[in-house]
């Protein structure tokens, strides 16, 4: 690992970060890693670890009770998370992909009110793009959201969520109109929304991966955080 060492211009703070991670992949994640693969079993008393550490929230800003790091950060401690365990790596990229976009693109309700617990890892996150019928084809999503006064309604089938059985938040893309697609958050304990089967894979078996339904899910209009339009222009 002399090369993360060596990366140009790393910060006494980055530098201690890579340490810490370092040293809980050599002593805690390396020894037990086979057995949590072989048993296709969620690594909980890691992750609670992982939460101990910060590193859910290593790029969330610390006025939110993040680290408020940099993207470079963030890289090179997954780096060295996959080094260990690849699943233990997709637990919390999943994670960083939503916190990511919710403070770079949500609304300052929507930052004040989730941020907060995704820094502490109490809020964990999920993604859901690809469908059964065209995997992360995201001009063909087949999902829709229909405006019904104040919310909109969900309907449609997602495939390979990573995060999707254990998440409490869920980002859904959806068409909203011909020309747009729009993202929606939305709490996982919404009962329109439906974890279905755990997909049984060849590798990264500890990190959970399921379809999910959303079947006339409701969401309330501040639910909308990121509005994608054709021709590259985005709004809320």
């Amino acid at each position: 690992m002399a090369r993360l060492v060596q990366t140009d211009g790393l910060t006494d703070i980055q530098q201690d970060m890579l340490s810490a991670v370092r040293t809980f992949v050599d002593k805690e994640v390396l020894p037990v890693a086979t057995g949590y693969e072989h048993r296709d079993e969620f690594p909980d008393e890691l992750v609670d670890q992982m939460k101990d550490m910060g590193l859910f929230g290593i790029t969330i800003d610390e006025k939110y009770g993040g680290l408020g790091e940099s993207l470079l950060t963030y890289a090179l401690v997954v780096e060295e998370m996959a080094r260990g365990w690849m699943s233990l790596a997709g637990v919390l990229n999943t994670h960083f992909i939503v916190a990511y976009l919710v403070s770079r693109h949500g609304t300052d309700a929507q930052r004040e009110r989730l941020l907060p617990r995704m820094a502490t890892g109490e809020l964990r996150a999920a993604f859901s793009l690809s469908e059964p019928a065209l995997g992360s084809d995201v001009a063909a999503i087949s999902t829709k959201a229909v405006r019904d006064g104040d919310e909109w309604v969900l309907n449609g089938t997602k495939i390979f969520i990573t995060n999707g059985p254990i998440a409490q938040l869920c980002t859904v893309l959806a068409k909203t109109s011909e020309k747009g697609a729009t993202a929606f958050l939305v709490e996982t304990d919404n009962p329109g929304f439906r974890v279905g089967r755990e997909l049984d894979k060849m590798g990264c078996r500890s990190s959970p991966t399921a379809e999910i339904a959303l079947v006339d899910c409701r969401v309330a209009g501040d639910a909308v955080y990121i509005t994608r339009i054709k021709h590259g222009r985005e709004q809320r």
